[in-house]
């Protein structure tokens, strides 16, 4: 891909990087609102080493025309021709979507759009024949990031503290439950981390493991006993405003859970896989771990193996 891309910018990085990503244009405008500068400064981060990146502020993101005609004197400036740039409207708000468009049309430039269907991510590319545009290209997108850059384009920097511990310093009883989903989860998954705890939040959020299949991500708490604290660090960490609507937050607990708070978990999107089988001494029985197995690799958009 040898076009430049303009890029919309809302308040969920994931698709505008995975755009970025994969169609790998030699420079990036990113064009969002003040609201988001922070979004569109960490997609810089992550995105400039490989290409030039430019910053561009919406001053009223609500009306199309004025959109279109600050956008206009901008790729002006910048020398950007219509046939050589694709507008990418997978981020931003509806009426920044429907500026780009009018300006995409003008030009008679590509557009393109990233959506999250059936737990997969899909680019699909569209250009104008004759007065219309028509799809030329709808593409499941490969695998495009790790862990690493899914935190870092929310909450730049995180540390790593491994398996829980006591005051001692030794793993705990907790530690070496989640020792045991690592090793169960890991041949299965394409990635996982344990002891995650994100830059901006890190005094108050940390994730007992983050996995991940392709481009999809899960948090997931595990406890060995029955109280709510999990569904709470859960609700936080995986708040649109922390690490974004698109994680997958899973409950994985060494016994069977109260009613009530398997009600709270589903209320809250909160996957709950429960393990009464397991024991510090033997782990987990078989059955359980092809259990678990399956539901952590379905809810992340993979089938079983």
């Amino acid at each position: 891909m040898t076009k430049n891309l303009v890029t919309l910018v809302g308040q969920q990085p994931l698709t505008t990087l995975l755009s970025v990503r994969y169609l790998d244009p030699p420079e990036v405008l990113f064009v969002g609102t003040r609201e988001w500068n922070n979004v569109s400064r960490h997609l810089q981060t992550l995105c400039g080493k490989e290409r030039q990146v430019r910053l561009m502020e919406i001053r009223d993101p609500y009306h199309p025309g004025r959109i279109n005609q600050q956008m206009k004197k901008k790729l002006g400036k910048l020398g950007w021709s219509p046939e050589n740039t694709i507008f990418d409207m997978s981020g931003g708000n509806r009426p920044m979507a429907f500026g780009i468009y009018l300006l995409a049309m003008e030009g008679q430039s590509a557009l393109v759009d990233v959506e999250f269907v059936r737990r997969r991510h899909r680019l699909r590319l569209y250009k104008m024949h004759g007065e219309h545009y028509a799809l030329e290209e709808d593409v499941e997108l490969p695998d495009l990031i790790t862990i690493a850059d899914y935190i870092n384009a929310h909450a730049p920097g995180f540390e790593i503290d491994g398996f829980s511990r006591d005051k001692r310093g030794r793993v705990s009883s907790g530690g070496k439950f989640e020792s045991t989903l690592h090793r169960t989860l890991e041949p299965h998954v394409d990635e996982i981390l344990a002891g995650v705890r994100p830059g901006a939040v890190a005094s108050q959020i940390e994730i007992d493991l983050v996995v991940r299949c392709r481009n999809n991500v899960g948090l997931i708490e595990a406890k060995t006993g029955v109280n709510k604290a999990g569904i709470d660090q859960l609700d936080t960490a995986g708040n649109p405003s922390y690490l974004g609507r698109y994680a997958t937050k899973f409950l994985i607990t060494g016994r069977l859970l109260p009613r009530a708070h398997k009600s709270l978990a589903l209320a809250q999107e909160i996957r709950v896989v429960e393990l009464p089988g397991y024991s510090h001494q033997y782990g987990i029985p078989e059955q359980e771990e092809q259990r678990l197995v399956q539901a952590v690799r379905m809810a992340l958009g993979e089938s079983h193996r």
